[in-house]
């Protein structure tokens, strides 16, 4: 993803998360940085600001062209990588330990750094819970599943690849995008989630996780 470092301010909203729910409903900065000519469907911009905690060194807020989410793990790594690099976070250590602050909450950073440039970074992320386990989904094309509902930064719906018959392969890819998605727009038709602890996310799923069993390799 790329970052904005400056030029934006003044952000309404009393907490990071209602900043961030002011960007995605202004839609302005949104528009401006995620449509073409600057953007596409493959563009993330991720904006950093001042920290409301006064724990975290920076706060970032994510816009994808899907969502504006509490929290993605590749878009933090960007993030922390320029609060580094151009001193937003000024580099002290061969080994750089902090917190930035998402619309989902504080991460914790450990970034390996030579010579001014980051070189590893490693985040963890806000807790991860599921939701429902084992619900019924009714999926026009496909027919019933069985689904499971998680949290992992933004909500997912999860199903099970052999339950569709489609192997994880790049062949597939197509395939599996176009049934994500349908998957997807049912869960929201039918399904709800609910975040314990923050009341201001709206029941909606952004994203289908289609996976396959855990298994365990013996050799």
């Amino acid at each position: 993803g790329d970052v904005i470092v400056s030029g934006i301010s003044d952000i309404p909203g009393d907490t990071l998360w209602e900043k961030s729910r002011y960007i995605a409903k202004d839609n302005r900065l949104r528009n401006y940085v995620l449509q073409e000519p600057r953007g596409g469907v493959f563009r993330h911009v991720n904006l950093l600001i001042k920290p409301i905690n006064p724990d975290a060194a920076v706060a970032f807020i994510i816009m994808e062209p899907e969502d504006t989410p509490p929290m993605s793990g590749s878009n933090s790594i960007c993030a922390a990588t320029v609060a580094l690099e151009t001193g937003i976070v000024p580099i002290t250590s061969d080994i750089m330990n902090f917190k930035m602050e998402s619309p989902g909450g504080l991460v914790d950073v450990t970034a390996k750094c030579n010579g001014g440039k980051v070189t590893q970074i490693r985040v963890t992320n806000v807790p991860s819970f599921a939701g429902d386990i084992g619900v019924s989904l009714e999926v026009e094309g496909i027919g019933s599943l069985t689904v499971d509902t998680a949290y992992g930064g933004d909500s997912f719906v999860v199903v099970n690849s052999e339950d569709l018959g489609l192997d994880i392969t790049p062949d597939n890819a197509k395939q599996l995008v176009e049934v994500g998605m349908s998957i997807t727009q049912a869960a929201n038709e039918q399904l709800k989630f609910v975040h314990p602890t923050n009341e201001g996310f709206a029941s909606h799923f952004s994203f289908c996780m289609i996976a396959k069993p855990i298994f365990y390799d013996e050799d």
